[in-house]
């Protein structure tokens, strides 16, 4: 049975990453306050790829929360996303990678 009304309130939310580095990057761990994983999270993303991670709502509050990996050999890299896509509001997206972030 399809569930119209639930199929009209999904928020997706898709963010492409294109590594262009030497390393392989895990899933580290995640606070999600809203939505969840639609795609695999435990994937790795392979040097030189592009992955795309979705996530999903059918709340009302939409997508959003923090979402990290390490790199897979020394796990001293760090690959750090936090994104929203509240359904009221504008999305924000902002990414970094390097050194893990400070306490």
């Amino acid at each position: 049975v399809f569930d119209h009304f639930q199929a009209a309130q999904e928020n997706r939310y898709l963010v492409e990453v294109t590594n262009d580095s030497e390393h392989e990057f895990v899933f580290d761990g995640e606070w999600l306050r809203s939505g969840e994983w639609k795609s695999d999270r435990s994937a790795p993303i392979p040097a030189h790829s592009v992955a795309v991670l979705e996530f999903q709502s059918t709340g009302a509050r939409g997508v959003a929360g923090v979402v990290w990996w390490t790199d897979s050999k020394d796990h001293d890299v760090y690959l750090s996303m936090v994104l929203a896509n509240p359904r009221l509001q504008t999305a924000t997206f902002a990414c970094y990678a390097g050194c893990p972030p400070q306490d």
